[in-house]
């Protein structure tokens, strides 16, 4: 029962939510919308305080903001220690990642080395580029989908 009442107490947040939040998540995006709750520029700072968030899912959102360090330190921030990031991303492995016009960065699985803790010399790197957080990869796949556009999956936990 306990278990029950804080799963429904947790901070969820859908980056980029569009008309797709799934129930119980705080939707986020740049335009308004039915299921928008928060209307914010995630160019800038997130719009939520460090160390608050438990569960952020970013499907389809990522590849819309241009600074892939700010993306990733912002999402590092929000945050709380431990917590759960589910983002789903077309890859530069297929035509997805490069054929929408509104699409201004590029990932594949390696992209997500660079911020995890378990590669030291890519995530050093990163370091020194200006990241400020961690990440450990709890999984990580590419996906095959709609109109063969192959999507990458990375299930993260922040690192605090």
């Amino acid at each position: 029962m306990d278990n029950e009442m804080d799963n429904e107490n947790l901070i969820k947040v859908d980056l980029c939510c569009g008309a797709s939040k799934p129930e119980g998540f705080i939707g986020v995006d740049h335009f308004p919308g039915d299921k928008v709750d928060i209307v914010a520029n995630l160019n800038e700072r997130f719009p939520f305080d460090d160390n608050s968030v438990e569960v952020v899912r970013a499907h389809d959102a990522i590849e819309h903001l241009p600074d892939r360090i700010h993306t990733m330190n912002e999402i590092w921030r929000i945050c709380k220690p431990n917590a759960t990031v589910d983002i789903l991303v077309p890859s530069t492995d297929g035509r997805g990642a490069f054929q929408d016009p509104t699409h201004v960065s590029y990932w594949n699985i390696n992209s997500f080395l660079y911020y995890s803790v378990d590669h030291p010399p890519l995530y050093e790197l990163c370091q020194r580029y200006g990241f400020l957080g961690g990440f450990k990869i709890q999984q990580i796949y590419n996906l095959g989908g709609f109109d063969n556009i192959v999507h990458v999956q990375a299930i993260l936990t922040a690192v605090k």
